[in-house]
């Protein structure tokens, strides 16, 4: 009796993380077709960019003295590469083309976030543009 149970509970967990690699696979796959990059800095969008039509490297910083982050636009994606924050987090992210997070510098209210471009022709849920960010607290 005891080892059908062992045999059930091991079932089980394999079962489980079976479907959570299938989630963590439909999610990777989904932020394959993300192409905009939106670079927002305290609350406020500055720059949308089209990763799909980036062929040079572009560098430009943002932000006031003691507060700034460089920015790298590439064919291989975006990111921070400097930032005069202590915990250096969003230069840790590294340049990505894609992904269902953000890439953040939290101390600097810099957020930099991935959409396709489906999704940005005016097709967003009603009152997105008025909801409250999450980085930047407006």
């Amino acid at each position: 009796m005891k080892q059908k149970v062992n045999i059930f509970i091991t079932l089980a967990l394999a079962l489980l993380c079976a479907g959570l690699l299938a989630v963590w696979m439909f999610l990777r796959q989904k932020g394959d077709s993300q192409n905009l990059a939106e670079i927002v800095y305290q609350g406020e969008l500055i720059r949308t960019v089209d990763l799909s039509t980036i062929t040079t490297t572009e560098t430009f910083t943002v932000g006031e003295d003691g507060a700034q982050n460089t920015i790298q636009i590439s064919p291989e994606g975006i990111g921070v590469i400097q930032a005069d924050c202590k915990d250096q987090i969003c230069v840790h992210q590294g340049i990505r083309s894609h992904g269902p997070e953000p890439i953040v510098c939290l101390p600097h209210k810099l957020s930099i976030r991935f959409k396709d471009s489906a999704s940005s022709d005016g097709s967003e849920r009603a009152g997105d543009e008025d909801s409250l960010d999450a980085v930047t607290g407006r």
